[in-house]
């Protein structure tokens, strides 16, 4: 059979969407990630979804560099010292801006269907409970409880 053609006619490969021009070359980078691996047209109609999803990903990344920079130049220092308390205060600070990037990027995730949970179908999930057998807790008749 060939693969060029059906019998509605050629298939005509696309190509992936492009990232937008005003994401940054890391943000283009990380926008390549996530459309590698799904079907072309999965991001259709959320592309400005994915745009901030990507804008997110990098922040978060940028952050985790510095928070690992300030917590290199703590090591060592006396707790008590000016500059450990700066450091330590900048350090919370970094550590705040990643957790509200983290939230950002499990809700953007989460709409745009990337999370395992989220990929699962319903009647999926009923063949695969199906599969495992009776819960613990659930009596089933003949079974003599």
């Amino acid at each position: 059979m060939d693969v060029s053609s059906s019998a509605n006619g050629p298939i005509i490969p696309s190509k992936r969407e492009r990232p937008p021009k005003d994401l940054t070359p890391k943000q283009q980078a990380i926008w390549r990630e996530y459309t590698a691996d799904l079907d072309r047209d999965w991001f259709s109609d959320t592309r400005p979804l994915l745009t901030e999803l990507c804008a997110h990903v990098d922040y978060a990344r940028m952050l985790a560099g510095g928070i690992e920079e300030v917590r290199a130049r703590l090591v060592g220092l006396p707790m008590e010292s000016k500059e450990a308390k700066s450091l330590s205060r900048q350090l919370a600070g970094l550590l705040r801006s990643h957790g509200k990037q983290s939230s950002a990027i499990a809700n953007l995730s989460t709409k745009l269907r990337l999370t395992p949970q989220s990929r699962q179908s319903a009647r999926r999930a009923d063949q695969v409970r199906n599969r495992t057998g009776p819960r613990p807790w659930e009596w089933r008749e003949g079974d003599g409880a």
